[in-house]
């Protein structure tokens, strides 16, 4: 199932009271809830078109790449990342990220930024960059 950010989509509520900061998408028309943004997003470079990037899970079957930028959005509200260095081995950074409205804000070493969510299904997510920085540098 694919849920695209529209009027279909109801707003977005907090998680938990505990931790306000942590969200889940709801879909209206079948009052599907889905903690789907939680979790490692593989960046999936050959899908994007223009300014949309195009992320997959982990089990997606990749194409063979040198490297590519991965990140994991965790209950806590923290943000990990990982990203190709220039020797091609995995670099490591951690930071937060939010979600207002279906604007996601991530704030990591390498992937600081503002995106707005276009799509979103369980094995699918794909984002346009709001401002300076929201590139994966890749």
């Amino acid at each position: 199932m694919l849920a695209v950010v529209s009027a279909a989509c109801t707003p977005w509520a907090p998680l938990s009271s505990e931790n306000p900061r942590v969200w889940w998408w709801q879909v209206a028309d079948d009052g599907l809830k889905s903690e789907l943004l939680l979790g490692t997003w593989v960046h999936s470079h050959e899908e994007d078109r223009g300014e949309r990037q195009v992320y997959r899970r982990l089990d997606f079957e990749f194409p063979p790449s040198r490297g590519r930028m991965s990140f994991t959005l965790m209950k806590t509200g923290e943000a990990s990342l990982d990203t190709p260095g220039p020797d091609d081995r995995s670099r490591a950074a951690t930071g937060g990220w939010e979600l207002t409205g279906s604007t996601l804000t991530i704030d990591a070493p390498g992937l600081t930024g503002r995106y707005q969510v276009v799509a979103l299904s369980a094995d699918r997510l794909v984002v346009i960059p709001q401002e300076e920085g929201g590139k994966d540098g890749r």
